[in-house]
């Protein structure tokens, strides 16, 4: 392969707009297609980037000899379809969170992207935060011990901005589980390098808005041992995103952009497009070099094993044996 990756644009909605402008922002990627179903968004979106080719129908850009891998930026139900397809094509991808709306499907990406032998990434961007670099960081040097219990919490108002995909609970798979879940799950597994063993989740419906439920709250017990709790709400008139992790020999709060490690703050400032250039680059980076990227499929199933045993306690209230997914 030559020192650019030529890649494709499958979707231009509201994500494209960190993905575009850190593609153009790397030396060794050139955006040489973008699809959208809305031809104008299409258009719109060759024209800012100067991006030669147009498509309106992704399965045409795949037959695109120019394009060397794709960024899949659709709504979350149309994930698997389009990477089992661009890997079958010889594609190496990039795919938005959630990997899928089911373990299944998941499962499905992983297994055609192993015979196809290309790369397929999920764009898990809370991994690199700088803050959640860092906290990862301490963890594994034993800056508070042996984990015992991690609380994370995602409280705010959520209603009036999203598309009308988001609020169809085939399409979406459940806002507050798959939409935001993928991140927050993400997260505790990865800060932790761990697996979820056991899973206990309740939801209720708060809001008509959403057609689903929009309160959360899962527990988990963790393959190192520690136990885990997600609290989440779209209705919340006040905001936070913040992770308390408590160790045998201390304790820290994780922030969007500092760290409370025993009383000693750590800053991490975020820079929202340099954390997109950071996984795009690293995407770029393991197709080139031939080996497995930060947040491959592979190592994201077992966020898809943690979110689907959600799913499964959720609705039969059960305490879900996540090792038998």
């Amino acid at each position: 392969m030559a020192d650019e990756l030529n890649m494709g644009v499958i979707g231009c909605g509201g994500i494209s707009r960190a993905h575009l402008p850190a593609q153009r922002e790397l030396e060794n990627v050139r955006t040489v297609a973008v699809c959208d179903i809305d031809e104008s968004a299409a258009r719109a979106a060759a024209e800012e980037y100067q991006v030669a080719h147009v498509y309106t129908d992704w399965r045409a850009l795949l037959e695109d000899d120019a394009v060397e891998a794709v960024a899949v930026l659709l709504p979350h139900y149309l994930h698997r379809d389009a990477a089992v397809a661009a890997a079958e094509a010889g594609k190496h991808v990039l795919c938005e969170k959630p990997m899928a709306v089911s373990l299944q499907e998941a499962d499905e990406m992983i297994a055609a992207a192993e015979q196809a032998g290309v790369v397929l990434m999920i764009a898990q961007i809370l991994r690199f935060r700088p803050a959640n670099m860092r906290a990862r960081e301490l963890i594994r040097e034993g800056a508070i011990g042996e984990v015992r219990n991690i609380l994370r919490r995602r409280l705010g108002k959520s209603e009036g901005f999203r598309s009308d995909w988001a609020r169809n609970p085939e399409q979406a798979g459940g806002w507050v589980l798959y939409g935001f879940g993928s991140h927050e799950v993400d997260m505790i597994l990865w800060l932790n390098d761990a697996e979820a063993t056991q899973v206990f989740a309740q939801a209720r419906v708060n809001s008509e808005y959403w057609n689903d439920y929009d309160e959360l709250t899962v527990q988990a017990a963790l393959s190192n041992g520690a136990m885990a709790t997600y609290q989440h709400s779209l209705n919340c008139p006040w905001g936070a995103w913040e992770c308390a992790i408590m160790g045998t020999e201390g304790a820290m709060m994780v922030g969007t952009e500092q760290i409370s490690l025993d009383g000693e703050t750590i800053d991490a400032p975020l820079d929202g497009r340099a954390s997109f250039r950071a996984q795009v680059g690293e995407f770029v980076r393991a197709v080139m070099a031939g080996d497995e990227p930060e947040a491959s499929g592979s190592d994201v199933r077992r966020t898809m094993v943690a979110l689907e045993a959600a799913k499964l306690s959720i609705r039969d209230g059960v305490v879900v044996d996540a090792t038998a997914l």
